[in-house]
């Protein structure tokens, strides 16, 4: 007994300590260090946050680090991640795994060069594009932690195939956020989906479908805002191995369900980010917010598997 309770306390400070350190670390610099072909995005509005968004090939490997650093920090801080596997494991970072294929988008504070708020943009593991239902195609993470090929239940484009999907995953920002002011928190929000629907719009070849997975009032219900369609598959039954850093994202949270979106693209996406960087320089970013949302029309539809 008390082993284990001594165990609990070592791996709780283990991850108190990983938080610390990432949480000293700045990204102040990152623009210039970036070749302008893996730049996406980047705009810093004078008295608000930097924000970039980059593709991982492009990334110096310092700041790689420093990203993935974050991300297992705020994983921690929330129990989605294992903080007993990432002590046994010594583990500072999220383990990269050597997969290039993924955009980062990032709001920092101008100041300190701290990330404030974060999502990732997943393409496809599969070197040759392959079709969506074929069955030696590599699943999307979503889909291995919720044992399903999505688009054999939501129906695609015929043609479509794994290039043209990407998955949206590790939502996360910053502790401190918390303590915000409400009118800061919307800013931020806004600043990050101009980021990532300009990043999505400079994916070549362009994105027809975004998928994932969440809770349905939470990540699922905030994703309508700006996309119009949404399927959530329902009755799934999501997991991870025991021994998977990650496994406690499918046990701490509520019903967690994936989904298939159909991704905006064309004039569809310029409209959108149009709005998003109207209702940036609006006096009143709730009512732009509002306004964005019913141009949207959101509509979630639903399959059961």
């Amino acid at each position: 007994m008390e082993q284990t309770l001594e165990r609990a306390r070592s791996t709780d400070v283990y991850a108190a300590e990983v938080q610390m350190v990432h949480s000293l670390t700045s990204f102040t610099g990152l623009a210039a260090q970036v070749p302008a072909e893996s730049l996406l995005y980047h705009c810093e509005r004078p008295g608000g946050p930097t924000v970039l968004a980059v593709r991982d090939d492009g990334l110096p490997e310092p700041y790689r680090h420093g990203i993935y650093g974050f991300r297992l920090a705020q994983y921690l801080r929330l129990r989605f991640a294992s903080a007993d596997l990432a002590f046994r494991r010594s583990l500072v970072t999220e383990p990269h795994g050597g997969h290039r294929n993924e955009i980062h988008v990032l709001a920092l504070d101008g100041p300190s060069g701290a990330i404030l708020r974060y999502l990732s943009l997943v393409g496809s593991t599969n070197p040759v594009p392959r079709h969506l239902k074929d069955p030696a195609r590599s699943l999307f993470p979503c889909e291995v932690a919720h044992g399903v090929n999505l688009f054999e239940h939501v129906e695609c484009d015929g043609d479509l195939d794994t290039s043209r999907v990407w998955e949206v995953k590790r939502l996360v920002h910053r502790a401190e956020q918390n303590r915000s002011s409400a009118y800061a928190r919307l800013r931020l929000t806004l600043e990050l989906m101009l980021g990532f629907y300009t990043a999505l719009g400079r994916i070549e070849p362009a994105p027809e479908a975004l998928v994932g997975d969440g809770e349905e009032g939470v990540a699922i219900r905030r994703l309508l805002r700006s996309l119009k369609d949404i399927t959530v598959l329902e009755g799934t039954r999501p997991s991870l191995p025991a021994d998977d850093l990650m496994f406690p994202l499918y046990t701490q949270r509520d019903v967690v369900k994936p989904f298939v979106a159909r991704a905006p693209h064309g004039e569809e996406l310029r409209r959108l980010i149009r709005h998003i960087d109207r209702a940036l320089t609006d006096r009143n970013p709730l009512d732009a917010l509002k306004g964005l949302v019913e141009t949207v029309g959101g509509r979630l539809r639903r399959v059961h598997v």
